[in-house]
């Protein structure tokens, strides 16, 4: 027998090992692209899209990686977030080259833009620096991720809303009642309610490894994105 934890079969593994071609793989990957929406909207936006246009490419590309239009998910990509990104930049090169073809083909006749005036001398103060595309995508990820593992959690809570809602403040380190007032709202002991906070807490940091788990193959990967999302997060 062996102490290591058992890595259970996830939405990502089961897509891996059916190689996308099963029905179940096909319900797994539908579950994942319907969770991640968000930050494929966040790289489009950032890419230079309003909300409106940026959510219709979207609901595009997702049908086009649900019908199998941008490569099948394959065992050497571990993560589905590495996948969803690289599928994302493929139909995106796509879709800018039939757009380019066809402007190309309308006959319209291009004009040069002229950059400088009597009064503006064409030389812009340069701006600040915004993250790249990339990183906006897994900062998107990384706080769907925690939102989703929110979820679960006062799901988990629903017979005692009003206690989760009291000490959901202190999940982040942070909480500005006093504790002694929030027992006094819950009739509880303070000590019962540092107890039920350190509960709340581990139970999040399990349903966020839970949450990366379902997005990668094995559990060094998943340590490895716990790691790199955390770091992304903390740039925010």
């Amino acid at each position: 027998m062996t102490d290591s934890p058992v890595f259970h079969p996830t939405r990502w593994t089961l897509v891996l090992r059916a190689t996308g071609k099963s029905d179940e793989a096909a319900v797994a990957l539908s579950d994942l692209c319907a969770a991640y929406y968000a930050p494929v909207v966040a790289f489009l936006r950032r890419d230079g899209r309003d909300e409106d246009a940026a959510r219709e490419l979207a609901h595009a590309f997702f049908e086009r990686v649900l019908a199998g239009g941008v490569g099948r998910p394959e065992p050497g990509r571990g993560r589905f977030r590495s996948y969803l990104l690289g599928a994302l930049k493929h139909f995106l090169s796509n879709h800018r080259a039939a757009n380019l073809t066809a402007k190309r083909g309308s006959g319209a006749e291009h004009i040069a833009l002229v950059t400088e005036t009597d009064t503006a001398p064409g030389l812009p103060l340069p701006a600040a620096p915004e993250p790249p595309p990339e990183e906006i995508f897994d900062r998107a990820w990384a706080f769907t991720l925690i939102a989703r593992a929110l979820a679960a959690l006062e799901a988990e809570h629903a017979e005692k809303p009003e206690h989760f809602a009291a000490l959901k403040a202190w999940l982040d380190g942070g909480g500005d009642r006093p504790q002694a007032e929030v027992a006094e709202q819950l009739g509880l002991s303070v000590t019962a309610v540092k107890v039920a906070i350190h509960r709340l807490r581990v139970r999040f940091r399990e349903l966020i490894r839970s949450e990366i788990a379902a997005t990668v193959n094995d559990a060094a990967e998943a340590a490895d994105e716990l790691h790199h999302l955390i770091e992304i997060a903390a740039r925010g």
